[in-house]
């Protein structure tokens, strides 16, 4: 299989830390920091005619420090797991079990996306009820550690270029929501960018037909060791995700919240001070 997989890099300090068997994509002078890594992957979609039969990835200049993987596990994975349409990477454990979507965990982390989320799909014509969508391991991926055939990338693209449109539109409705700036560590990041890294994981989530790989979670690093212990209960909630997928059976969603709410009472700091039911 025919391998794109491109690592993004802005300047010297961030050119240090590329994997020497991924594919360097430079962004000169970074001009538009705004949308972060999406500057440079619409640019490349925009530019190249992409193959039906390849593989493309755009990966962020932490991706080691992230994932612990290098390029050659990458390869290793993607050439033994054959002739899936979407390959995936994602660290975060906690966060793939214990929230019922990205969206979900995104509202915790950063209050107030799902509304801006809500009313930009609406706008786009994809209504999506978020108190349902299920995003298991298969669908659930963070920091857009994505290598995938353009059978994904099209649908992604289509989406997140609106997003594009009306961001850069200062007219439109919604620009401001998109362009408010939320608190990420000690650096000021866009809510659009927030919502763009979370686009894939929508895809395919509504495509259930794509064939998606992912990383075994308990190869990489843990994000957050104190729910290590509840390692067993997290293969649960996950399990009980897909049965109320798979099922509408609500018996295993209110299940999925007692179990959800006793993890991270154990786990989560500051939890038992706000033990809220859900993050919608």
């Amino acid at each position: 299989m025919k391998k794109n997989i491109l690592q993004i890099h802005y300047d010297a300090a961030s050119k240090q830390m590329l994997d020497p068997g991924f594919i360097p994509l430079e962004i000169p002078g970074n001009p538009r920091a705004d949308w972060r890594e999406y500057w440079a992957i619409r640019n490349c979609f925009l530019e190249n005619t992409l193959n039906p039969d390849e593989y493309y990835g755009f990966l962020s200049p932490i991706f080691k420090q992230k994932t612990n993987l290098s390029a050659q596990q990458v390869e290793h994975f993607m050439d033994s797991n054959p002739g899936r349409d979407v390959y995936t990477f994602s660290p975060s454990f906690e966060y793939s079990a214990c929230y019922l979507n990205v969206f979900e965990q995104g509202n915790k982390c950063h209050p107030g996306m799902i509304d801006v989320a809500r009313d930009f799909l609406n706008a786009i014509d994809l209504p999506v009820d978020f108190t349902t969508l299920i995003n298991d391991f298969r669908s659930c991926v963070y920091c857009n550690y994505i290598i995938a055939k353009p059978v994904f990338w099209e649908s992604w693209f289509a989406i997140t270029e609106r997003m594009f449109e009306i961001g850069e539109n200062p007219n439109h409705p919604l620009s401001a929501s998109l362009n408010e700036i939320t608190d990420y560590g000690k650096s000021e990041v866009q809510m659009k960018v927030f919502i763009i890294e979370r686009i894939g994981s929508l895809v395919m989530a509504l495509i259930p037909d794509l064939k998606v790989a992912h990383y075994d979670l308990n190869a990489m690093p843990w994000g957050n060791v104190l729910y290590y212990p509840c390692r067993n209960e997290m293969m649960v909630l996950n399990a009980l995700k897909i049965a109320y997928r798979e099922s509408q059976d609500t018996a295993y969603l209110r299940q999925f919240y007692r179990l959800r709410q006793e993890v991270l009472t154990r786990c989560e700091p500051g939890y038992e001070a706000d033990p809220r039911h859900d993050y919608f």
